[in-house]
């Protein structure tokens, strides 16, 4: 296999061109890493050049491998975090937030589209915003999956779930999801979890984080208030579910430590929330009171009256039959208000993680008869809609559907539907609104693409997610007033975009002459006297008049017109806003004139601006270096930690590989001093790569840029392996060479002595031996640089006892490990021929399971069946193990070692051994960083 050198397709944009008028244009399974011992090369900053030529990003064809020195997203268990140092946090500089909290308008300024929305209400999220405690990359890598979310107006605080007994319990949000959150105006808390017996948790973990200081300090909260103003969130959910166990029982004693560690909390960090989960009682149980009860007020207000936790989370079970005809949450906050808490801390929990917009919800036991409602909201997994989509079409179709109405319009009228069926989140909560002083610029971005567009042209083919240059998107999804025979209709689109990867698309059918009005944006933004208003759009089908509708704070209705028709080309439309200096825009809006009539319409939004004029300075990064590089063993594929300076903030930073014809490929978008490049291909011989980053403000002007140079190691030689699917057959018996020799190899050369097909070419070779024996197999690796050949002595049996086949000789086995959760995964599962139940080992890697096969026999196959085989995510996979065997249970020997596995079933052939023990030896046990092991089945394959 050669070295592929990608083909590029270059795109030269001029820059004054673009910035003034809109556009010119012209015309990538995991692996082992090793560590950089190479050296980078500092290149003096360059200035901004007239023409900057693009070379098209091509798709990366590995866009699954990660690197094992990605940097990582936080979680620990208790006693962990106390060990955690800021200052010596490698990873520190990528977990930080560096959006600030935005401002909202008032509740009060606030407009409601329908006759049910109460703008005391709030909607509190516990959403899975990444599939995993572990392995979450801080900014994104180059996947386009990823839980974007794009309904922030309508959420008030967002906990970002996560937490396992097999990776950690107390976990701080991805940088990414708070940035995107922030941009909006949402707060977002990260989750303390002490997990049920059931699901792995201990006693010990609830002890650890209720240890107390005979000074009076919790040491646990000082740590969760450090990480939360290190990081930069709001605060904590605390959902402690352990309930002790006959040995170590639940007593009234922790729910007292806990009020206490709460209360701790508060006073030493008051401006941080603590949202704590309606589940242990005040008497020590676990009893969810599905409502503020006498049984878990304390965590709200204490017995002298002071405030222990700012809000709670009232569990699901208020809407069942069961539970119904108590009107537990009216009962809820008449309490509440009898105890100086306001009704509306209280998050009256509805799960959807199941069913999404079809679970029922006996929504009367919510509103309040005499109007708005008598608790607030809590919705717990709206990451539903991305986990039960498989496009983002439908992601987006699922969003709107739960967030909006089932009409996608949140001014339309729900009450004619029946009291369980699902009313959209728009029929509560009033749309909240962070437009509250300019700059305001949004490319509607949804934070990732399927490729990345700049100034409206392709530049990289490359999958994306970044959550963290998500813009805000638009208020009402969607409000469409549609003139006397048009029908427009609104949607997200991938398929282009202005800057980023999506834009707003509008489809339908228009008359002549006959205006349609799409609201898009709530505001409270003041008119500066140099304004600059711009809208970048394009139209397939016809011309378009694009007018602005802006409605103003003294209810009167202002449209500007655009200087200049939208056509099929990006269009940046100026307004004249000098009839509005002064005023506040409550609203915008857009009104769409087509001159004729058209049929199968796109008009597409890439970019709305409004700033003063000359406001946006231009950055100058310089100190660019590669703080740290790896490898995969082929040395085909490149992790990079890049970070450097800049005199002012950048809105956003382009980082390109600079080709050898000078060209740059995207590859990607940071908005943040740094940026890690997650599998860049090797993509010539020169053992070099330049990068260069471009500092870029939101009206999309660059800045000055820099330049470094990597050294990748020498790879020139390639490196040789293989193996068989069978290696003790019968005579006669087709057997399979597969070559694993690096991705460098040009040609493949077998010798098979002894088989009926001595002698062979190819990455994957069938051969037979005709006579018993025992036989060696080699396979050299070949290139323009030389050759490197691996032989395996003794590789390949040939008896007539495998006439039959081989047989499986572990189901039933004697077994033993090193650990196990509980009684339900016990060693013993692994190898009782049901793919359904495991073996389950937590704690720290590596983990041991042995197997006694009661006698020694001759063994040359192990099959394991991984996490994905028993239904569980590919990601709890494992990544790495060892098979060895021994035929006394003492001294063992290696005869398998797998470093990089993916797949949720492995077949590992090895040369024939007797023995009696088979012990596998899970060295990593899944994908990311979770450290438990899960294996579903293991069989041993040979003959007696």
């Amino acid at each position: 296999m050669k070295n592929k050198v990608l083909g590029r397709r270059c795109i030269a944009i001029s820059l004054a061109a673009a910035l003034s008028a809109g556009l010119t244009a012209c015309g990538s399974t995991g692996g082992d890493t090793q560590a950089a011992t190479t050296e980078t090369t500092q290149i003096t900053e360059t200035a901004q050049t007239a023409e900057r030529i693009y070379s098209l990003t091509e798709e990366n064809e590995n866009q699954e491998l990660t690197m094992a020195r990605q940097p990582e997203s936080s979680y620990w268990f208790p006693s962990e975090l106390l060990s955690w140092d800021a200052k010596t946090d490698e990873d520190l500089r990528f977990n930080v937030s560096t959006v600030p909290l935005s401002e909202r308008a008032a509740r009060e300024h606030l407009q409601t589209v329908n006759s049910t929305q109460n703008k005391e209400t709030n909607i509190m999220a516990i959403s899975i915003m990444n599939s995993s405690t572990s392995g979450n990359p801080p900014h994104g890598l180059n996947k386009v999956n990823a839980n974007t979310f794009t309904y922030w107006q309508y959420v008030d605080t967002l906990v970002y779930w996560g937490g396992s007994s097999g990776e950690g319990l107390i976990v701080p949000p991805s940088p990414d999801v708070v940035d995107a959150a922030h941009k909006n105006g949402v707060r977002v808390l990260g989750t303390v979890f002490m997990p049920q017996t059931a699901h792995g948790g201990k006693m010990e973990w609830l002890e650890d984080l209720l240890v107390k200081n005979e000074d009076g300090s919790y040491p646990v909260a000082d740590k969760l208030i450090e990480v939360a103003q290190t990081y930069g969130f709001e605060g904590w959910f605390m959902n402690q579910e352990t309930e002790g166990t006959d040995e170590e029982p639940l007593t009234a004693d922790h729910a007292a430590r806990m009020q206490q560690f709460i209360q701790y909390f508060k006073e030493q960090a008051p401006d941080l929330d603590l949202v704590y989960y309606d589940s242990m009682t005040v008497d020590g149980k676990m009893d969810w009171q599905n409502a503020l009860t006498e049984e878990n007020l304390a965590y709200l207000v204490s017995e002298d009256g002071d405030p222990v936790a700012d809000a709670m989370f009232l569990n699901f079970w208020w809407t069942s039959d069961t539970l119904a005809d108590q009107e537990l949450l009216k009962k809820s906050a008449a309490l509440a208000s009898e105890n100086g808490i306001n009704p509306y801390d209280l998050y009256a929990g509805v799960d959807i993680q199941s069913e999404g917009y079809n679970t029922e919800i006996k929504w009367d036991l919510f509103e309040n008869e005499e109007g708005g409602t008598y608790t607030s909201l809590g919705l717990y997994c709206p990451s539903w809609a991305y986990t039960s989509a498989d496009t983002i079409q439908n992601f987006w179709k699922q969003e709107n559907k739960l967030w909006v109405n089932s009409m996608g319009d949140p001014s339309a009228d729900v009450k004619k539907l029946s009291n369980t069926q699902w009313k959209g989140i728009s029929s509560y909560i009033v749309e909240r609104t962070p437009l509250t002083s300019l700059p305001f610029v949004t490319n509607f971005s949804t934070g990732n693409g399927y490729s990345f567009f700049k100034n409206g042209s392709q530049i990289s083919l490359l999958d994306w997610n970044n959550r963290s240059i998500a813009d805000i998107m638009p208020t009402y999804r969607y409000i469409i007033e549609n003139g006397n025979g048009n029908k427009l209709s609104a949607d997200l689109d991938v398929a282009d975009a202005y800057y980023g990867g999506t834009s707003l698309i509008l489809r339908g059918n228009m008359a002549k002459d006959t205006s349609s009005t799409i609201k898009l944006y709530a505001a409270e933004l003041t008119a500066a006297d140099n304004m600059i208003y711009t809208t970048a759009a394009k139209a397939k089908g016809t011309e378009i008049t694009l007018n602005a509708v802006l409605e103003l704070e003294d209810g009167s209705v202002v449209t500007l017109e655009g200087d200049q028709n939208v056509g099929e080309e990006w269009t940046v439309v100026s307004y004249d806003t000098s009839s509005i200096i002064g005023k506040t825009i409550k609203s915008i809006s857009y009104e769409i004139t087509s001159a004729e009539d058209v049929s199968g319409l796109q008009l597409r939004f890439g970019n709305i601006t409004m700033m003063e004029a000359d406001s946006e300075e231009n950055a100058a990064v310089s100190n660019l270096e590669v703080l740290d590089s790896e490898f995969d063993e082929d040395g085909m594929y490149a992790g990079v930690r890049l970070a450097w300076s800049s005199d002012i903030a950048a809105d956003y930073y382009e980082v390109y590989r600079v080709n050898q014809d000078n060209s740059r490929s995207l590859l990607g978008v940071s908005n943040t001093t740094s940026f890690y490049i997650n599998t860049l291909p090797r993509t010539d011989d020169t053992n070099k790569s330049a990068f260069e980053v471009v500092p870029v403000n939101a009206a999309l002007e660059e800045g000055n840029s820099a330049q470094v140079v990597m050294d990748w190691p020498d790879n020139s030689l390639p490196k040789a392996d293989f193996a068989a699917d069978v290696t003790l057959a019968a005579p006669g018996t087709k057997i399979t060479f597969e070559s694993l020799c690096s991705a460098n190899t040009e040609t493949v050369n077998w010798t098979f002595a002894g088989a009926d097909i001595e002698t062979a070419e190819g990455e994957s070779v069938s051969v037979s031996y005709p006579e018993e024996g025992i036989y060696s197999v080699k396979v050299t690796a070949v290139n323009k640089a030389g050759s490197i050949e691996k032989e395996k002595e003794g590789y390949i049996v040939i008896t007539s006892d495998a006439a039959d086949g081989l047989v499986l000789l572990s189901q039933g086995a004697g077994t033993e490990a090193d650990a196990y959760v509980n009684e339900n995964e016990a060693p013993e599962f692994a190898v009782d021929g049901d793919v359904s139940t495991k073996w389950c080992a937590t704690g720290a890697a590596p983990h041991e399971i042995t197997l006694d096969l009661g006698e020694v026999n001759t063994v040359s196959a192990v099959d394991i069946f991984h996490a994905e085989a028993g239904g569980e995510s590919a990601d709890m996979n494992t990544k790495s193990y060892t098979i060895l065997v021994s035929q006394d249970g003492n001294s063992f020997e290696e005869v398998y070692s797998v470093t990089k596995n993916t797949n949720g079933t492995t077949h590992n052939a090895f040369t024939p051994k007797d023995a009696r023990y088979v012990k596998l030896v899970v060295n990593k046990p899944t994908q990311g960083s979770d450290s438990a092991a899960r294996i579903y089945e293991i069989e041993v394959y040979g003959i007696k």
